[in-house]
């Protein structure tokens, strides 16, 4: 038993800490997750249509889109288990 951990498990080990350490440092590399960006059309959110803006879940101001008449707020999806759906209904940010 102690032959096989030492030729067997050990390595195994060492090559899953390896390689797990690349995924969370790749991750690092990236903090931003940039969000599709949608028009809440009904109160609901179940009715939404993208736009061309990139933003994110975090950030300082709302995130919007200018139709050249009005300012609307922007949405991300998100599932609603009331309805059992997605929705857009995540507010959006961007710095």
């Amino acid at each position: 038993m102690k032959k096989f951990f030492k030729t067997a498990a050990m390595p195994m080990a060492v090559f899953a800490i390896a390689i797990g350490s690349a995924f969370a440092t790749n991750a690092m590399k990236s903090d931003k997750i940039i969000e599709i960006a949608y028009q809440k059309i009904d109160a609901k959110g179940v009715i939404c249509i993208a736009k061309p803006e990139s933003c994110d879940i975090t950030g300082s101001q709302t995130c919007t889109w200018f139709d050249g008449i009005t300012n609307h707020q922007l949405y991300g999806m998100q599932f609603d288990s009331d309805s059992g759906q997605t929705v857009c209904t995540l507010p959006l940010r961007r710095n």
